[in-house]
C-alpha cells in the first residue's frame, strides 16, 4: 500500500496555514520546517500535535541555514557548520515532539541541498552524520540511487526511497528545478504520474509519494492524486 508525504510548517500567512492544516489529515508522514528556511517553535509545536492528533508519522525537514532564500539556493557552508545547523534544526524538532510524547522517525533535507546532496557523496555523507549523531534509527530519505542514500546506507541508516507526484524529473532521475519549464506538474499531469508511479512505469523505486503544500492547487492536486491512487492508498484520517 502507498504511503503519501508532504513537507510541512513552511506557512508564512493565514491562506498559507488554512491550505497546510487542509493536507494534514490526507497524508500518512509529514516532513516538518525546523527553522533553516522555514518555521520556529510555534510551527514545530503546532505540527507535532496534529501529528500526534492525526496519527501522521512525524519527519523533520532540515535545510541549509538560509532563511531569505527559502533555502532553495546552493550554499558554500564549511562542513562543520552545516553539520552543526542540521543537528541545531533536527534537534528542535526532536526535542518538541520528544515532550509531547511522540517520535521523531525520519529526515529529508530540504531543497537546494536535497538537490546537491543527489550527486554530492560528500553532502551526503555530512548529512548521514548529522542524523546518526542525533539517533542512529532515524531513517533519512531521498531518491533512490542518490548519493545521499548511498551515504546514508554506508553509515547504516535506514533509507525511505521518495518518489514526487507533483514534480517534473530529469534523465538521470534528479528533479527539474524549479526555474526550469515543466518543474511543477499541473493537477491532471500529477495525478497521471501519481498513477504511473503506482503501476511501476517509471522506473523509480520508491517507498513514499511526496506532494508539496506550497505549489498553487495544492489541495485540489492532492485530492485528484488520492482519487487516482485510491486502489492502492492506505487509510488516513479523512
Amino acid at each position: 500500500m502507498i504511503e503519501l508525504s508532504c513537507d510541512l510548517g513552511e506557512a508564512s500567512n493565514q491562506d498559507q496555514q488554512d491550505v497546510e492544516e487542509q493536507i494534514w489529515p490526507m497524508i500518512h508522514a509529514a516532513n516538518v520546517a525546523c527553522g533553516g528556511h522555514a518555521g520556529d517553535e510555534a510551527t514545530m509545536t503546532a505540527a507535532v500535535h496534529l501529528a500526534k492528533k492525526l496519527d501522521v508519522i512525524l519527519g523533520a525537514h532540515p535545510s541549509y541555514p538560509d532563511r531569505a532564500n527559502f533555502g532553495r539556493e546552493s550554499m558554500q557552508i564549511a562542513p562543520g557548520d552545516l553539520h552543526a545547523s542540521l543537528v541545531q534544526q533536527i534537534t528542535a524538532l526532536r526535542l518538541i515532539a520528544r515532550s509531547r510524547g511522540v517520535r521523531l522517525q525520519r529526515v529529508k533535507p530540504h531543497g537546494a541541498l536535497y538537490n546537491d546532496a543527489f550527486r554530492n557523496r560528500r553532502l551526503g555523507e555530512i548529512i548521514a552524520a548529522s542524523v546518526r549523531q542525533i539517533d542512529p534509527m532515524l531513517a533519512i530519505v531521498g531518491t533512490d540511487g542518490s548519493q545521499m542514500l548511498e551515504a546514508a546506507t554506508a553509515a547504516g541508516l535506514p533509507v525511505i526511497r521518495e518518489a514526487f507526484a507533483d514534480r517534473g524529473y530529469q534523465r538521470d532521475g534528479s528533479l527539474v528545478p524549479r526555474s526550469q519549464p515543466n518543474a511543477l506538474l499541473s493537477v491532471d499531469e500529477a495525478a497521471n504520474q501519481a498513477e504511473r508511479l503506482a503501476r511501476k512505469e517509471m522506473g523509480f523505486p520508491f517507498d513514499t509519494i511526496c506532494i508539496h503544500a506550497d505549489m498553487d492547487r495544492s489541495v485540489e492536486r492532492l485530492r485528484a492524486i488520492r482519487y487516482r491512487l485510491e486502489p492502492w492508498l492506505r487509510m488516513t484520517s479523512e
